[in-house]
């Protein structure tokens, strides 16, 4: 610095250079934030798919729901709250998950990626995120929106169903675990009693 220049301008110089990297990272946050606000679902049903598990805690993304990342891994939260619909809601960049098998009382957790799993914002449009509990291992799929006069996204003939028990009709992508083969879990007893009868009957 030049000896003769006045000290202020020193000090003014470098909050006003932090004050515009922050205002222009900001910005490019809430931009970033906004092209991920699509419309979409997440859903669950434990008491249906899951009869033998006790949910504990689950939380989509940061945002959704009443509790916090840091809250519900830590125990803050209250037991099972969890973000449970569709709108026009911020697309989730993870997904937590903790229950209690109520047969043996053991505690499990499961915490999912979904960055890399899911598509686009604009594929996201309509789409649904569906999680289920079978045998103690967490299941996520993605159901597409469809409709049945076009049979849009109905799934192809010969493939074989998956994901949540009643969407069988639907070409249902598994996003968790990685490379678990098709299968159609969950549903009301009745149904995974006739499915597993069906297994026993093939030859």
């Amino acid at each position: 610095m030049h000896p003769k220049m006045p000290r202020f301008r020193t000090h003014f110089f470098r909050p006003w250079l932090v004050a515009c990297f922050l205002g222009v990272l900001m910005s490019t946050q809430n931009a970033c934030s906004e092209d991920r606000i699509v419309f979409h679902g997440f859903s669950y049903n434990p008491a249906v798919d899951s009869p033998d598990i006790e949910l504990l805690d689950c939380l989509y993304g940061e945002t959704l729901g009443t509790h916090t990342a840091h809250e519900v891994q830590t125990g803050q939260a209250r037991r099972g709250e969890c973000f449970n619909g569709a709108g026009k809601i911020l697309l989730g960049d993870s997904l937590y998950v903790k229950w209690r098998d109520k047969n043996t009382q053991k505690v499990y957790e499961d915490r999912v990626d979904l960055r890399s799993r899911l598509p686009s914002p604009k594929e996201m449009h309509k789409q649904d995120i569906y999680f289920l509990i079978d045998n103690n291992q967490l299941y996520v799929y993605l159901i597409p929106d469809s409709d049945w006069d076009t049979k849009r996204n109905h799934r192809p003939v010969g493939k074989p169903a998956n994901g949540p028990d009643g969407r069988e009709y639907l070409d249902v992508k598994t996003l968790y675990p990685d490379n678990a083969p098709p299968k159609v879990r969950g549903g009301w007893p009745s149904a995974r009693a006739a499915r597993e009868a069906a297994e026993r009957g093939k030859p």
